[in-house]
């Protein structure tokens, strides 16, 4: 499938940001072109050219009426050898505009779309939020690349309070790795499939990895839209929306609401914010938290779980 073979072309490039020739991409260059997920930018000037047991540097000249490059063999003088011009053209990694059709393809709803999308350098990228079923909840959709090689740097990141949990990390293949949040990995290929009309997503699947997103995500009484800070718990009749080091702390608690507790400390540590609810939220803080009788410190938000 044509957007897996695009993944793993990244995936093994030694870098985002270096170009990259026609044997690199896996046989799709005409493909990654017509789809600009890769763009010409330029031409080799000199190639290795085999001399009895060694390789010698040689320069090239350009045909472009022609499409075609050739070069004076230094093992044959007089001879020149030509070759399609496309052997040395260099293409440049369109990674948007990759990005963007698959989240046409899932059908990410624009104003759920990443406005800033790399998370960590040439490893990590947020394609945005997913509507999982017909509710108001939403989940993230991550890319990566290298995923085991990077892991230090993408637990960091995934583990922010700023960011949702529970979502779905795309891979060039199926990796059995632990994520934190209660993220999933899911090979590119797996998801996205030909119908025979077209590319689309296979929904089953989609449907089982957003079964994470917990019991309560078809529950209009209680949710909690990390994107914009709204908490709805059924306890209270309106909903409250957080901002700030509030939004973070409400985040933690959220992820953590079907555990049976979080100790404060943890949360000031995760967080950066004050040292009691109190300090945080003022004196209407239990509405929302509850302190956990006989553990001293700990606090868990008011939902019906």
């Amino acid at each position: 499938m044509l957007h897996s073979e695009y993944l793993l072309v990244l995936e093994h490039a030694r870098s985002l940001e270096k170009k990259l020739l026609a044997d690199e991409l896996r046989g799709q260059a005409v493909a990654f072109l017509s789809r600009r997920w890769m763009v010409a930018d330029g031409h080799l000037t000199s190639i290795q050219v085999p001399v009895l047991d060694s390789d010698q540097e040689v320069e090239v000249e350009i045909d472009h009426d022609r499409q075609t490059y050739f070069y004076r063999s230094p093992s044959c003088r007089g001879r020149v050898v030509t070759r399609p011009l496309s052997d040395i053209t260099l293409y440049a990694i369109n990674l948007d505009a990759w990005m963007d059709d698959v989240c046409d393809l899932l059908e990410i709803e624009p104003s759920r779309r990443a406005r800033s999308r790399e998370v960590i350098a040439e490893r990590l990228w947020h394609l945005g939020d997913i509507r999982v079923g017909q509710t108001h909840r939403f989940a993230p959709i991550y890319l990566a690349r290298r995923l085991p090689s990077s892991a230090a740097d993408w637990q960091h990141a995934l583990l922010s309070a700023k960011r949702p949990s529970q979502g779905i990390v795309l891979t060039a293949h199926d990796v059995d790795i632990e994520l934190p949040n209660s993220h999933q990995t899911c090979g590119i290929g797996r998801l996205l499939v030909d119908s025979g009309d077209g590319i689309t997503y296979d929904a089953d699947l989609l449907h089982r990895l957003l079964k994470g997103t917990g019991a309560d995500a078809d529950d209009p009484d209680e949710y909690f839209d990390a994107d914009i800070g709204e908490l709805k718990l059924a306890c209270v009749a309106e909903p409250k929306t957080f901002k700030g080091k509030q939004k973070d702390v409400i985040a933690m608690f959220w992820k953590a609401r079907q555990q049976h507790s979080l100790k404060w400390s943890e949360v000031v540590t995760r967080t950066s914010c004050q040292k009691d609810p109190d300090s945080v939220f003022g004196s209407e803080w239990s509405r929302w938290l509850e302190r956990v009788e006989g553990q001293r410190g700990h606090y868990r938000l008011r939902t019906r779980q």
